[in-house]
This record gives C-alpha cells, sequence and structure tokens, in this order.
C-alpha cells in the first residue's frame, strides 16, 4: 500500500506540474506544433522529476535544442525554467563543450590516466635506462603500463612526481633544445 501511494505522489507531481505549465506558458504553447507540444510537456514533466537539478536542466535543454524539431530557444527555456539567453547559450555548444561545461560545474576534471602509483615502475625504469630519451619513456608507458600519454603529460608527471631526481644530468630549463631527446 505504501508504495501505491509512492507512486500515486510521483505520477501527480509531473501531471500537476504539466498543467500548470500549461496555464501559465499558453501562449508558447499557442505557437508550437503538436509534436513540439509533445516534446515540450514531456520536459516539462521531466523538469519536475528532476527537482531542477542545474546539470540535468542543461541536458535536456541541450537535447531539446538538438533534437531538430524546430523547438525555440524561448519555448525551451519556458519548459526548463531557465531565460531564453541561456537556451541560445547552450544551443551554441557542442556536445563536448556540453560535457566540459558539466565538468567544470562539478568542479571536477577528467580522471588522469598516470596516477601515482605509476610512479614507482616509471621511477625503476629511469634508474635502469638512465640515458633513455622521452619518446622511450613514453613507449615504455605505452607498452608495459598500456597508458598513451603524450610528453607533455610526462614532464609534467615527472615534475610532480619529482622523479627528475633521477636524471640529475638533465637540465630541464634549456629552452629550444631538442626537447625529443631527454625527458625534462
Amino acid at each position: 500500500m505504501a508504495t501505491d501511494m509512492a507512486r500515486t505522489q510521483a505520477s501527480k507531481t509531473p501531471q500537476d506540474a504539466w498543467v500548470r505549465w500549461q496555464r501559465e506558458h499558453a501562449d508558447v504553447l499557442e505557437g508550437a506544433t503538436r509534436s513540439q507540444q509533445v516534446l515540450l510537456e514531456a520536459a516539462a514533466r521531466f523538469v519536475a522529476v528532476i527537482a531542477a537539478q542545474p546539470i540535468l536542466l542543461r541536458a535536456a535543454a541541450f537535447f531539446l535544442l538538438h533534437a531538430d524539431m524546430g523547438l525555440t530557444a524561448a519555448q525551451v527555456g519556458a519548459a526548463v525554467g531557465r531565460t531564453d539567453r541561456a537556451m541560445r547559450t547552450v544551443r551554441a555548444l557542442t556536445a563536448h563543450e556540453m560535457l566540459d561545461s558539466i565538468w567544470a560545474e562539478l568542479g571536477r576534471h577528467r580522471q588522469p590516466r598516470l596516477r601515482p602509483e605509476h610512479a614507482g615502475p616509471i621511477a625503476k625504469y629511469l634508474v635502469d635506462h638512465p640515458r633513455c630519451t622521452q619518446p622511450e619513456v613514453v613507449a615504455f608507458i605505452a607498452s608495459e603500463l598500456k597508458i598513451d600519454i603524450e610528453q607533455q603529460t610526462l614532464r609534467r608527471f615527472l615534475e610532480t612526481y619529482g622523479l627528475y631526481v633521477f636524471r640529475p644530468d638533465h637540465d630541464r630549463g634549456r629552452a629550444g633544445e631538442d626537447d625529443a631527446s631527454r625527458p625534462s
């Protein structure tokens, strides 16, 4: 009985939200085709369920704006509760930029492929191969650790974990010399 009550409440909330949205945005619905109205209804119900989580709102807006259904920024903005100006910004984003904006909002970055536990095997390789070049170290990481990285990533990793102590003969400060010849 408790689950029936929860289902009833959950189904009433999106329905109530849609009815309220129809009343408040009658002008938006007037200019929409039937298929656009269906999308707007789905968006209004979805927004009611997700409880205005900003990232999910942005994702829903991105989907609606890129669905090639002819929805305007004003219509989508009304559906997700944001301004048409904000929706024009979302429309201009590529899928990659959209994902980057989500990561930025979360305050996170992509997880680095080289992690602290890789410092040991890399340090051992540097000790065992004192005259190796940067491309050789990158090739070692690719073959042994199964991680593809660029030389700049290797430089940052060596700097971060203090692995330059294994390379005392190498001057990191010399610019303009052959960067590919030695790890910096």
